[in-house]
Parts: C-alpha cells; sequence; structure tokens
C-alpha cells in the first residue's frame, strides 16, 4: 500500500481540551496509539495534519504582543504551527514507533504550496471573534470581516492548491519508507511573480492538498480520518459504506455535504479516485485500521 494519511484537527485538540502543549500531546498519543501498525509498518505513508485551532491561537498571541512585538503576517503564523505541530507529531509518531519495536525513520517537512493566481474573494474564517465595537478598527487593517451576532470575524482567501514546491524531496523520503510529516494545515500558499516567490495571507484547504500530494505520489490510498466514523446522507443519516464515486457524486451534487464539514473531505476524495486513485476512505482515527480491511467508514472506490 502506498497511502497519504490526512488527520484531522479533532486529533490534536477537541472541544473541551485546553489548548495547551501539554493537552495536545495527549490529544495526539491517543488519536495515534490506534493506528500503531500503520505508522510502523512496512507500507509507504505520508501523513498530513490540519491546524485550525493552533493558526486562531497564534494569532490572539501576536495581537496581545503588539505593539511591543511586530505583527506577524498570516503565512509566518501558518508556517510557525505547520513546523511547532510537526514536532509534536514527529515525538508522538517516534514513541509510538518505539512501543512496538518498528524500524521506521520520521520527518518534518514545512511545504510551501503554490496557489493559482486568481486567489478568490475572502471568504474563510480565521482566528477569534471580535467585539463589534471594533470593527472599524480591525477593517483600517485592510480585514475583511464577517458580521453577525457573535460579533466580527476575519475572512481571508481560500486559493487552489496547484503544486508542493519540496514535491521531489517528498517523494524521495516516500519511496524510501521514510514516513514524512508535511504540509500542516495545506501548506503554507505561496505565489510566484516577476519579483520571486511571496506568500499569501491566506490558507489552503488542507484536504484539496493531501488529495493533491497523494495523486502526485501515485498513492494507492488516500486516507482523511476525521472525527465521525462515516459520511452521512439524507433527513435519516444514513452512513455510506463502500459507495461508487458516481454514487457518491450525485450525493455531492445534490448539496449533502456542507463546504465548511464534509464537504472538502468528499471532493479531495471523489478528486483522487476519479483520477485512478484504487481507494479513498473518510473515516474517525480509531476506525481506520478497520476501514482498511474494509469493515468500517465510508470506503469511497472507481
Amino acid at each position: 500500500m502506498r497511502a497519504v494519511l490526512a488527520l484531522g484537527g479533532n486529533a490534536l485538540q477537541q472541544s473541551g481540551d485546553d489548548g495547551s502543549v501539554e493537552g495536545e500531546l495527549r490529544r495526539a498519543r491517543a488519536s495515534l496509539v490506534p493506528l500503531a501498525g500503520l505508522l510502523a509498518g512496512r507500507d509507504k505513508l505520508l501523513l498530513t495534519h490540519g491546524n485550525g485551532p493552533q493558526v486562531g491561537h497564534a494569532l490572539l498571541r501576536a495581537e496581545a504582543g503588539q505593539p511591543e512585538t511586530p505583527e506577524r503576517p498570516l503565512d509566518h503564523l501558518v508556517s510557525d504551527t505547520q513546523g511547532g505541530l510537526g514536532y509534536l507529531l514527529e515525538l508522538t509518531v517516534r514513541e509510538i514507533i518505539a512501543d512496538v519495536d518498528g524500524k521506521r525513520d520520521v520527518m518534518t517537512m514545512l511545504a510551501q504550496v503554490e496557489v493559482a493566481p486568481e486567489l478568490g474573494e475572502p471568504r474563510k474564517p480565521v482566528g477569534p471573534w471580535y467585539l463589534p465595537e471594533r470593527r472599524t478598527e480591525l477593517e483600517k487593517r485592510g480585514w475583511v470581516l464577517a458580521v453577525s451576532e457573535k460579533g466580527v470575524r476575519r475572512l481571508v482567501v481560500s486559493p487552489e492548491p496547484q503544486r508542493v514546491l519540496e514535491l521531489d524531496i517528498i517523494r524521495s523520503l516516500f519511496e524510501n519508507r521514510v514516513l514524512c510529516i508535511t504540509a500542516g494545515g495545506g501548506g503554507t500558499p505561496v505565489v510566484r511573480d516577476g519579483d520571486g516567490w511571496h506568500g499569501v495571507e491566506g490558507v489552503i484547504d488542507k484536504d484539496s492538498v493531501a488529495g493533491l500530494l497523494a495523486q502526485q505520489l501515485n498513492a494507492t490510498h488516500l486516507i482523511i480520518a476525521t472525527d465521525v466514523e462515516h459520511v452521512w446522507v439524507g433527513p435519516e443519516r444514513q452512513p455510506l459504506g463502500e459507495v461508487t464515486v458516481a454514487d457518491l457524486r450525485s450525493h455531492y451534487e445534490a448539496g449533502e455535504f456542507p463546504d465548511g464539514s464534509m464537504g472538502p473531505k468528499v471532493h479531495a476524495a471523489l478528486d483522487f479516485v476519479g483520477n485512478g486513485g484504487q481507494e479513498a476512505i473518510i473515516t474517525s482515527t480509531v476506525k481506520v485500521t478497520a476501514a482498511l480491511a474494509g469493515e468500517a467508514g465510508t470506503r469511497v472506490v472507481a
């Protein structure tokens, strides 16, 4: 098997967690111990992960530090959390592999992801809700804001990924069975113009980048680990087990999957299998092993 495993943000932090490093380490271990056989096994494996709550915390820290410290652009904060969470996951994965006497090497790598120059409109919410009376101040920074009864919240662009700049290095690690942890939070979005490469103040959908990497590495499996065992459809919330691309696409086009939750995961699964992948799995971390055996989860096949 040649697999890309995309961990959702719930693998590191869940509602009610304190958000501390110690808490994230405990959550990461609890999430990944059920995957010990896969992590330590002989299959070629790449690991990606979410970073939503951590970027929100980084934005709060950056704001709290002003004016003593300069403002940090969002692309730098995305890179900061890529590195920090990659470090945390690498510690955890190495420990789990050692616990089962495994021999796989593990490495964390930051990923810069080239995005389409047409960045689109700012529609992706990031960071905390602010009090309504701060609206004018925040708009003077050039922020686009969402407004609701909760207050105001920053919106940023979420451009389409085109390629991962470090792909050749990642492929070499993958082919040599090194477990590479990369593209956290979808990677850092960058564009190129006549002056070279520049970061983009936006975020990329992490599942889209996981699917893109799976295709470019000729993976057989794309595994999207989230907080539910199945994809659900219909008013009765019918769980989907094995489902064909055609059937799942019909549900997708009928609007069954919201953009802010299951939609991007289903889109990535459809794109991967539709472009030659053997199987895409959407399930919880504790059910990944059973799903690979065909006994759990939503399994998308051609």
